[in-house]
């Protein structure tokens, strides 16, 4: 079954954590199930925090920028077996199209260097397409003028065009409709060894991606669809996204789909394809626009809309499992051949950190995203692009309504964020649908959802609810969307709040039990719970991605401890959270954007033994359960210091622990940080800290975490900085200690006990034999004791 010949595989992981939050998660379940396997597993990573503690599956653990130079230094020094890229980013991609006849025997898992290297050069996408007759756009890449006219001369007008620099940056696309704007985009300055790409303009066109799953030996599976609401000429991460693809009769789909297979069948790809797709529902033309042979943001999402265990399968897959004899662990099989059927629409809506309106077009330009579920295109969309919660949609509504027509007929063809409102108010005013589906490139379905939205709004409005229209407006999700007070209060049995199981992935059987729900209205709930005492973690809606990071560490970290402690955890979150695998059968996950568990009572409440809070406003302040993770600002002097410790203290209310201790100094216009120096600390320095955190907890009384940032002035240690909770710190505190501060706050909530009278070395006990060398923030670098020291010895020569 498996590749017998392979015994030590290289991870190549993503470069930056923050960007790449997305496969944190996915990195997890994928060390973790070739851990479980018997493979020893490598790792080059640019930032270790985005391993999610899965430190302890790794033999050797690179911290190095992720090149193809360092990739190969590795090859050549370790000689593994084989390279697996799929869990980095696309420049795993690029390291793997660079490495092409210099790693001798070592093998490359999943896309080969065929494919690595036709998601950067267009021409070997094209002549590949071409020749398996699949649907391309014709494209020219090229800095010969008379080369270029003579193209676009074949071609027409519309296009689209950007420069190609030579160190494979390149700038957006731009559209160009004319000869005239051709001569001034060929007019711009250019740099030198610089190309000009430019193909046709399939603006306005749908855009739709299927994810596809291919073992070895030619068997594949479709995992899921993507249908973007805005058409292409809206970069795909700043348009509401649809799955499964709903706008797809079943002739197009399987249209698509054989596409999608075609596809990896001729790049020969083995593991997971993600195939974009551009179609025109008027001429029924259809393109492939790019293919991604790894998992990327898109198959995260997908991941979490259908329960599909895709990292894992991806995993096993590439070492030559067969697709529908797969395993969840080391033990229990699946049939990854069955394609998921979903029985609920699962949406993603982008989100912008101001209010103002953004215009869109082919350049990314939003922060983060937010996901919900939903039985209807109403609910999710009442739940999230149109929740005045979220995106002060009330106030965009006030807005629009004082344009005149012309005014708004600019907003619906310059596409902003808020088309969606933009389209509510045009249907309000009785514009036609088709005109604007033909203006917009939104296809009849969605403008359908927001008549009917239009519809029940003014009946909530005017106050008109009756039996005849309440089932209606809770299936469209109004229950719980701002102005829906009269619906909340109706008695009808149909308005009842209940909490669904997402019944997705087909191979949900004993072995892969999905206790993955959202909160929705009908008449039964599906929540079940086990007899064990329960914790709750609450969380917020993030909108940001380095939140995403923190609060992904935090939960996996929470969700493990207090599952080994004997409790079932309960995550309730605002925005869906999806855990790693072998969390996912332990941990019940709720997704409840309008936070309506609390009020729902289908918890027993004698059962809860905690409350986990890491929202940052406290609602129910007089439930002594209640513990508020996020961070409080306690203490803010400012006092500049050019030498700093950052301090993670835990308190049982009264004794403390100091696992780790971060050294911050500032030299040479660089920022250096050095984790876990409790061991480098002398005994004065102990003594000093100890004392100021002594005299800080004097008044503190209860269970918690402290943050203290503590600096040298005048030889003197002074406390500047005082949290109560988490803050962003986390994830370097947990990852640089060997105790594990989250599982010990755990044990200490549920009544554990720090021993009195701990001597000094107790206090700062940790048993770390690496080290992380932090330099401005974003270079990494694992040192041992040795190294520890002479960087530590160096920086302190110049301490103030």
């Amino acid at each position: 079954m498996e590749l017998d010949e392979i015994h030590t595989i290289l991870v190549i992981g993503p470069t930056s954590s923050d960007k790449n939050v997305d496969l944190s998660t996915a990195l997890y379940d994928t060390v973790n199930i070739l851990h479980q396997l018997g493979y020893k597993i490598s790792i080059i990573v640019e930032d270790p925090t985005s391993l999610l503690s899965s430190g302890v599956f790794y033999d050797k653990t690179i911290v190095e920028k992720v090149t193809g130079e360092n990739v190969l230094n590795f090859v050549q020094t370790y000689h593994p077996d084989a390279i697996l890229p799929t869990v980095g980013d696309r420049n795993a991609l690029g390291i793997i199209s660079s490495l092409n006849g210099k790693i001798g025997t070592t093998k490359i898992l999943g896309p080969n260097f065929a494919a690595s290297l036709a998601t950067f050069k267009r021409e070997l996408f094209i002549k590949r397409l071409t020749k398996a007759k699949l649907p391309v756009i014709k494209f020219i890449s090229s800095n010969d003028e008379k080369e270029i006219y003579e193209f676009i001369r074949s071609i027409g007008f519309p296009i689209i065009a950007r420069r190609r620099y030579s160190n494979r940056h390149s700038s957006g696309w731009t559209n160009i409709n004319n000869l005239f704007e051709l001569d001034n985009f060929m007019a711009m300055e250019e740099l030198d060894d610089t190309k000009i790409e430019i193909e046709r303009s399939i603006r306005g066109f749908s855009e739709y991606s299927f994810t596809v799953l291919r073992d070895r030996y030619d068997n594949s599976s479709l995992v899921g669809t993507i249908e973007d609401i805005e058409p292409i000429g809206i970069h795909h991460l700043d348009s509401n996204l649809i799955s499964p693809a709903i706008s797809l009769n079943d002739s197009k789909l399987q249209r698509l789909r054989n596409y999608s297979i075609k596809l990896a069948r001729a790049f020969n790809i083995v593991g997971i394809c993600t195939v974009h797709f551009a179609y025109n529902h008027i001429t029924k033309e259809s393109y492939i626009t790019e293919f991604i042979p790894r998992l990327s943001e898109e198959t995260k999402f997908l991941e979490y809309a259908t329960s599909y265990p895709v990292a894992t399968a991806v995993a096993e897959l590439c070492l030559g499992y067969h697709l529908d004899k797969l395993q969840l662990d080391a033990g229990s099989f699946f049939n990854g051949a069955t394609e998921p059927f979903v029985d609920h629409i699962t949406s993603r809506f982008p989100q912008w950190k101001t209010p103002g309106q953004k215009y869109l077009g082919p350049s990314k330009t939003s922060d983060s995203s937010i996901v919900v579920n939903g039985f209807s295109l109403e609910e999710v969309l009442n739940k999230g692009a149109l929740n005045d919660k979220l995106n002060n949609n009330f106030d965009r509504y006030n807005e629009l309504r004082k344009l005149d027509d012309d005014e708004l007929f600019e907003k619906i063809i310059h596409p902003t964020n808020w088309m969606l409102d933009v389209l509510l108010e045009a249907l309000r005013r009785k514009f036609e649908k088709p005109v604007l589906s033909e203006i917009t490139g939104i296809n009849l379905p969605y403008l359908a959802a927001l008549q009917n939205i239009i519809n029940n709004s003014l009946i909530i409005r005017e106050g008109e609810i009756d039996g005849k229209n309440v089932e209606r407006m809770v299936e469209m999700g109004v229950k719980g969307v701002g102005h829906s007070k009269l619906l909340l209060d109706s008695p009808d049995i149909v308005t009842k709040t209940v909490v669904k199981n997402k019944k997705a992935v087909s191979v949900a059987n004993n072995d892969f039990i999905n206790h993955n729900y959202f909160v929705t209205s009908g008449i039964t709930n599906e929540l079940e719970l086990s007899d064990r005492k329960k914790i709750i973690v609450r969380t917020p809606i993030i909108t940001s991605k380095t939140d995403i990071m923190v609060r992904q560490f935090v939960l996996f970290r929470l969700a493990k401890s207090i599952d080994q402690n004997g409790l079932e955890p309960i995550i309730i979150g605002r925005e869906p959270w999806n855990a790693p695998l072998e969390i996912r059968r332990k941990v019940v996950e709720i997704d409840d954007p309008h936070m309506e568990m609390r009020n729902l009572g289908l918890i027993d409440d004698e059962s809860i033994l905690k409350i986990i809070d890491l929202s940052k406003n406290l609602v129910d302040t007089n439930d002594d359960r209640v513990f508020q993770f996020s961070a409080q600002e306690i203490k803010n002097i400012d006092l500049e210091s050019n030498t700093t410790l950052r301090v993670m203290v835990v308190s049982d209310g009264k004794n403390y622990l100091i696992p780790s201790v971060i050294y911050q100094a500032k030299r040479n216009k660089h920022l250096y940080e050095i984790s876990s120096v409790n061991n480098f600390m002398t005994i004065e320095d102990r003594a000093d800290v100890s004392k100021l955190i002594s005299q800080e907890l004097e008044d503190e009384k209860q269970v918690d975490i402290y943050n203290f940032e503590i600096v040298k002035s005048n030889d003197h240690w002074l406390v500047t900085k005082k949290y109560r909770g988490m803050t962003s710190d986390i994830i370097r505190h947990e990852l640089a200690s060997s105790v594990h501060v989250i599982d010990t706050l755990v044990k200490l909530l549920l009544g554990n006990k720090i021993d009195d009278n701990l001597s000094l070395e107790k206090i700062f006990d940790n048993f770390d034999e690496k080290f992380l060398l932090t330099i401005d923030s974003k270079r990494y670098k694992l040192l041992d004791k040795d190294e520890t020291e002479a960087e530590l010895s160096e920086l302190k020569k110049s301490e103030k």
